[in-house]
């Protein structure tokens, strides 16, 4: 059967365990305080059990640097960085994805390869589904399949009406429970940024307390291959060839998830979006790639050997996905910054600070990567994605803030420890005047004479007056 498209629908989204926001970041990202229900239509795997996919796992570790495997795979640990869930049902086979499109209705129905959760110990994951298209050789189908297939709520109100850009359902068939979104529920009154149904229960199916918010809006982020002998040629020929079909609004709407149109109607713009989304290294011999901030894709002819396939299928699908993590947690941490801005005067504001603060080292030491990989595509293509996210600007504006919330503790901690200092120092001072009294009193030898009760009560109001001037000079000092 031929394979015409692969299509990889990742959601990622932030998490958050219910009843823990005013409990210090570390622990409202702890995976062990997530209630795992363990569904039987999940597993969590550590490894994979057919000999295929344990040479795919082979394989991904050799391209990867050592040091990048504890955040792309689950060791099974206490210290764990991701968990790993996967369904049962697709490994059965007999699974599909049903895509019914727009306000035309017309149906795609791709197969379910797997239908994977990971939970990452930074209040971030993803789920991915990963289809095959053995059905619909066009074009314009894998554009709209591309287009329809991820996107999971309305972006405007009424396109519940309409369809423009939400497809008309979107459902799953072979699975153990009904899996299916038409959008019917969504009006004005709704919450935000609320996620199509199927994806909340199966994620609560693996992590029941936790809530979810999208990460890039209303689109899940897309992976897909296409064979098109026509257009492999076609840019393949000459460099004329090449950037004709590259300024070709096809190219543009596949690399940027388009369908009816192409959203940049500005050439100038198009030509400088889709030059700096394209990776053209393998131009000459039929493939081409490219990436945005909700993409990556490749294009080549039926000839294209399998392992490049599969090699996009698996190296490239965790690259992207350790991308838009890195994306994703930045997005959480800047959350938890503003919401520990608004706490500032409550007692636990420095240990909310402090907790921040030490997760963020953990996640520029253990996720936040510049390179993953010694080879040269590896390089090149995680550069298009680290640009096309913006990760160097975001995380360097995240170091900016948390490094200013950090030294405002340390002056807050400071002023705080000059001012108890300052205290007893003031304490020492008041109690002078009562010891100089009191040695005063036992050294007198007329203390038994009548004049001792006139002379104690006079010192005692001295010892007063002293008091009530000192106190009043530390009130006055420490405003």
């Amino acid at each position: 059967m031929n394979k015409y498209s692969f299509h990889n629908f990742m959601f990622p989204f932030r998490w958050k365990i219910k009843d823990l926001d005013d409990k210090p970041f570390s622990e409202q990202i702890d995976l062990h305080n997530i209630h795992y229900a363990m569904s039987p239509n999940w597993e969590r795997l550590v490894a994979p059990t057919v000999n295929a996919e344990l040479d795919n796992l082979y394989n991904e570790r050799n391209y990867f640097f050592e040091f990048v495997h504890s955040a792309l795979y689950d060791d099974n640990s206490d210290t764990t960085l991701v968990r790993h869930y996967e369904r049962c049902e697709p490994r059965q086979g007999g699974v599909t994805y049903r895509v019914v499109c727009g306000s035309v209705k017309k149906e795609y129905i791709l197969d379910v390869q797997a239908i994977n959760l990971n939970l990452y110990s930074t209040g971030v994951g993803v789920l991915s589904i990963y289809l095959y298209n053995n059905r619909y050789a066009d074009a314009n189908d894998v554009l709209a399949i591309n287009q329809y297939g991820r996107r999971v709520f309305p972006a405007f109100i009424n396109d519940v009406n309409i369809r423009s850009e939400i497809a008309h359902s979107l459902a799953f068939d072979g699975l153990n429970g009904v899996y299916e979104e038409n959008f019917k529920n969504y009006n004005n009154g709704i919450k935000s940024n609320t996620p199509a149904s199927f994806v909340t229960k199966m994620v609560h199916e693996v992590a029941e307390n936790i809530e979810l918010q999208p990460v890039i809006d209303d689109r899940m982020f897309v992976l897909c291959w296409y064979k098109n002998d026509k257009f492999a040629n076609q840019f393949q020929n000459s460099n004329k060839d090449y950037e004709q079909f590259l300024y070709d609004d096809w190219w543009y709407k596949y690399v940027f998830i388009d369908s009816n149109y192409k959203t940049c109607p500005n050439d100038m713009m198009s030509h400088q979006l889709i030059e700096k989304a394209t990776y053209p290294r393998w131009q000459q011999w039929g493939t081409l790639y490219g990436v945005s901030r909700y993409s990556m894709v490749m294009l080549t002819g039926n000839g294209c050997p399998d392992y490049l396939t599969t090699y996009f299928e698996t190296e490239y699908a965790r690259m992207a996905e350790l991308a838009f993590i890195q994306r994703a947690t930045v997005l959480r941490f800047s959350s938890e910054i503003t919401k520990i801005s608004n706490i500032s005067v409550k007692r636990d504001f420095s240990e909310r600070v402090s907790s921040l603060y030490r997760e963020y080292i953990r996640f520029e030491n253990q996720i936040f990567f510049r390179e993953i990989s010694a080879q040269d595509q590896g390089i090149e293509m995680y550069q298009l994605l680290y640009g096309a996210m913006n990760l160097k600007e975001q995380v360097e504006k995240l170091d900016e803030e948390i490094e200013e919330l950090y030294n405002f503790v340390s002056l807050r901690e400071d002023r705080r420890t000059n001012n108890t200092m300052s205290l007893l120092t003031w304490i020492t001072t008041i109690f002078l005047p009562i010891t100089v009294i009191t040695g005063y009193f036992s050294m007198n030898e007329y203390t038994q004479n009548k004049m001792f009760v006139f002379e104690s009560f006079a010192m005692f109001g001295f010892a007063v007056l002293v008091i009530s001037i000192v106190f009043a000079i530390y009130k006055k000092q420490i405003k």
